[in-house]
């Protein structure tokens, strides 16, 4: 019985995959990158991967960094790097918190924000940083759109980045390794719209985002580190 147990895993992810039980779920070694809102995230990811057996995972976020100020922070080059030091088959991606702000061109124009000029701009910084994964060698790449912000301006530029990271990630060279996982329902009890709190299952209120409108808390996080891991895990 155990020489068909081996049998029938070595079958399973050679390509025919049975229900809940995907290839993909064998791809480690797992790396999270991001900005400020990697932070609390990626500790919670080490936490559930370790829980999966999904090993080794390993994060890195930036605080106050972003793809608008690549002067402060160059994000290409740490990916370069990143890639080859943890050459990780997953990459899980948080990008965008920070960059509602003037960037400047390759031609070192300023491009203020809120104009066509800024959106196309981002969106090829956006694209660059998903090519660089995905010649670092990356098998999967999952990409976590931004959650409802409290602030109006703040949610306008997040629905904003999330459109970017939409069309960029589901363009034909990139659209077979590049999976988009919105965060935004775990941290919301009504959608689109902002929630300081949700309910536990016993009743209790849980505190999921930070008091900046921006963020999410140890709990928030926690909360959706378990759907990542659960849904491309387990």
């Amino acid at each position: 019985m155990k020489k068909i147990g081996w049998l029938f895993a070595v079958v399973a992810c050679l390509g025919v995959c049975v229900p809940r039980v995907s290839c993909a779920a064998e791809m480690a070694p797992v790396l999270m990158i991001g900005d400020s809102m990697m932070r609390l995230l990626g500790i919670a990811l080490e936490k559930e991967l370790k829980a999966a057996n999904v090993q080794p995972a390993t994060s890195f976020s930036s605080l106050g960094s972003g793809l608008a100020r690549m002067d402060a922070f160059d994000w290409f080059a740490k990916v370069q790097s990143l890639m080859a030091e943890h050459k990780p088959a997953t990459v899980i991606v948080t990008l965008g918190a920070n960059d509602r702000q003037t960037l400047k061109d390759a031609a070192g124009r300023v491009v203020p924000f809120g104009t066509p000029e800024w959106e196309a701009e981002y969106s090829l910084r956006i694209g660059r940083i998903m090519d660089e994964i995905d010649k670092g060698g990356a098998a999967r790449v999952i990409w976590l759109l931004l959650p409802d912000m409290k602030e109006p301006v703040h949610q306008e530029y997040a629905q904003l980045v999330n459109a970017i990271a939409k069309k960029e990630a589901t363009v034909d060279a990139r659209k077979d390794k590049f999976v988009l996982f919105d965060m935004a329902p775990l941290l919301s009890r009504k959608p689109g719209t902002f929630s300081m709190y949700m309910m536990a299952p016993n009743g209790s209120a849980l505190t999921v985002r930070d008091v900046d409108g921006v963020h999410v808390t140890s709990v928030g996080a926690q909360r959706v580190a378990q759907a990542i891991v659960k849904t491309f895990w387990k």
